[in-house]
């Protein structure tokens, strides 16, 4: 296992319907898993003890906004999930992260500085590595 250098990584996302495609000037991303956990007490015990629930995960992406790209704007507004593919290195394509998500966009700019876009997303589903 290497340790891994921001830039090589790439990322891409379906329309909620088409194939995946690149998304274009992606800067940074994130991926969380969690899950839920409960309390699981007896009589007699000292410590409390938990038990692990369902998994979930979400993330969020953002990078310098391409008007040329409808990638995001369609996912966003697609009445069903998309796919969502990460590469943490484009160099190996045999290991990476998949899942379905629901992005939420956001596209910001100003007189003083570059136009950005943002998505955070919710999973839909597994989200899954390869190889598994």
């Amino acid at each position: 296992m290497a340790t891994l250098h921001g830039k090589g990584s790439v990322l891409y996302m379906s329309n909620g319907a088409g194939s995946a495609e690149q998304v274009n000037e992606t800067a940074e991303w994130s991926i969380d898993v969690d899950f839920d956990e409960d309390p699981d007490p007896a009589l007699g015990d000292t410590w409390e003890t938990r038990l692990k629930g369902l998994l979930r995960f979400s993330g969020s992406f953002s990078g310098n906004f391409d008007d040329a790209q409808d990638v995001l704007w369609d996912a966003a507004v697609a009445s069903t999930s998309s796919k969502f593919y990460l590469y943490p290195a484009s160099a190996t394509t045999t290991r990476y992260y998949y899942g379905n998500i629901w992005p939420k966009v956001g596209v910001a700019g100003g007189v003083t500085g570059k136009e950005t876009f943002s998505v955070s997303f919710a999973g839909d589903g597994q989200l899954a590595k390869a190889p598994a």
